[in-house]
Formats: structure tokens, sequence, C-alpha cells
């Protein structure tokens, strides 16, 4: 049985869908409206524990004593991630994202992290980095503090066997040149590549792959290892840090709906691959990632649009 364990945020998702998103000073009207259990932290481990077989998922993090926290820790716990770490924060709310679905599929997001600030280097077990506790896989974002990340990474890089870490800097902040020889597959989509490297993806399709190899050059200069730009219907590109091989996997064509979990389902199935195969071939995790990822913008939806490994 392989292990991967989600280290991350946890919050309740409050979903608007408009025709346009509205210019300063404006009001619209929505269309749509609904309440879902999200987070980044909690949809990859959601993504991730769908995707998974013969794997168990695991969360760390921290919610609120109010009813959106009881409600995100019974989520995730349904759909079959262990909750012993989840922690409750007497004196703090639980998490809030505000976002924003266009009807083209496009959506904004505003994070209140609230109870997720709470999960600091000292709320991080031990175990993790154990010989005989630790999982075959840890994933990180950048919804909870960046000191808990750089400290969760630099632990799992001196364990002895060191702790695989897949990090998907989101939302992207400048991270210090160290951390990148010590992370094991580092995800990111186009704005965050940008943010990180200084080079500009925001170019027509034809130079989009261009950019984001030359972004892969500077990641790999760096000292980065497995290293993905997710480009959205552009597919994905990749450098394997065993093969020495830089490529492009093509996205599916399909009626997009809503992309708000494309990112998240994207990371999950990557993990998955990841931790079940130990001698597994980036190209192959990014085609199942990419395929994955395809299925959940056909549907609206947080949790509701990721697919089960029965659908792929």
């Amino acid at each position: 049985m392989r292990r991967i364990n989600v280290i991350g945020s946890l919050n309740v998702d409050l979903v608007s869908t408009v025709k346009r998103v509205p210019q300063a000073g404006e009001t619209i009207s929505a269309t749509g409206f609904s309440t879902n259990c999200g987070g980044k932290g909690a949809n990859q481990a959601v993504a991730t524990s769908r995707l998974a077989d013969q794997t168990t998922v695991s969360f760390v993090g921290a919610v609120g004593n109010d009813e959106f926290g009881r409600k995100l820790r019974d989520g995730i716990n349904k759909e079959g991630v262990n909750v012993d770490n989840v922690v409750v924060r007497e004196e703090l709310s639980s998490g809030v994202a505000v976002i924003l679905v266009e009807e083209s599929g496009e959506n904004r997001i505003i994070i209140s992290a609230g109870a997720n600030a709470a999960v600091t280097p000292a709320a991080i077990p031990g175990h993790l980095f154990a010989p005989n506790t630790a999982p075959d896989l840890i994933i990180l974002q950048l919804e909870i503090p960046l000191e808990t990340v750089l400290h969760v990474i630099s632990l799992a890089s001196a364990a002895t066997p060191p702790v695989p870490v897949l990090f998907n800097p989101a939302p992207a902040v400048t991270l210090p040149n160290h951390i990148y020889p010590l992370v094991h597959t580092l995800v990111v989509n186009e704005s965050e590549a940008s943010i990180l490297s200084g080079i500009s993806l925001s170019v027509n399709g034809d130079e989009l792959e261009s950019k984001a190899m030359e972004a892969i050059g500077w990641f790999i200069k760096m000292g980065g290892n497995n290293i993905v730009i997710t480009l959205g219907e552009h597919g994905a590109v990749y450098h394997d840090s065993v093969l020495k091989q830089s490529a492009k996997i093509p996205a599916k064509s399909v009626n997009v709906v809503d992309t708000t979990s494309a990112g998240d389902t994207f990371v999950g199935a990557l993990a998955v691959h990841i931790a079940q195969n130990d001698s597994f071939r980036l190209s192959e995790a990014v085609e199942f990632a990419v395929t994955a990822a395809a299925w959940t913008v056909q549907r609206r939806g947080t949790w509701d649009a990721m697919p089960r490994r029965s659908e792929l």
C-alpha cells in the first residue's frame, strides 16, 4: 500500500457564475451561485484519492470551529482522505475562497486564509520524515504559510531516505533559489512560471511553447529536477531529470465548461502516477494528468468535476 500526504489549505468556495466579471465600481447579476468544499490542498487531496489505486491519502491542515470547518473536515474524510492531522482551531474561522466563473469557463479567485494561516512549522508531525512512517510522496502548495512549506521541503530532503515532494507553488511568490534542488517535482501554470522565473509566458500560442521551454531552462539552471508547466488549452511541457529530456504533451480536445479544478486535478493525477510507480517516466505521468484534467473541465463545480479512476 502506497502513502501520499497532502499538507495544505482547506477552504469553503463561494462560487458565483457570471457572463463576465464586473469592471471597477460596477455591480452585475450572477447567473448562479453555489457553496462547495475546496482549497488547493483539499482539492488536490480529493483528486488524488479519487484517482489512486492501492494508496492511502492523508491530510495535514487546520479549520475553524465553525460550520464551514465541520463541512470541510467531514467532506474530505468522506472522499477517503485521512483527517487525523486536520486540527480544529477554536479561535479562528475556516478559510474561504470567493470564486467568479465566467461563461467562457475562465475563473478568478479571492482567498481569505483563516485557519490555514495556523498551519505553522510546529504543526507538522514528525512521523512524515521518519523511515518507517514517511509517505511515498508529500504534496505542497502555497495557501499555507511559506515558512511552513520551506520547512517541510527542507525536512523531507534531509530525511533518510529523502521523502519526495511534489510542489505546486500556487499562488506564486518569489522563492529562495536553494529550494529548487530539494523538490522532486515542481508543477506550475503559465502565470506561476512567469512570476518565479521572470520569463513572461503572456504570448501568442505559437510562441508559448518556446517561452515555456525557456522557463524550464531557468528552473533547471536553479537546480530544479522534474519540472512541469501546464499551458491550459495548449497542454503541458515538462523536463524529466532522469532522462534529461524536455518535451510537450498536447491537450485533449474537449468542450470546456469550467476550469476551476483543472490545475488541482492535474496535480492529483501526477502525484498518483509518481507515487505508484518506482521507475516512473514523467512523460507518462504528465499524459495521465492531462487526461484527468480534460475530464474535469467538461463539468461544473470543484469536487463534483473531478474524475474517478474508473472514468479515465
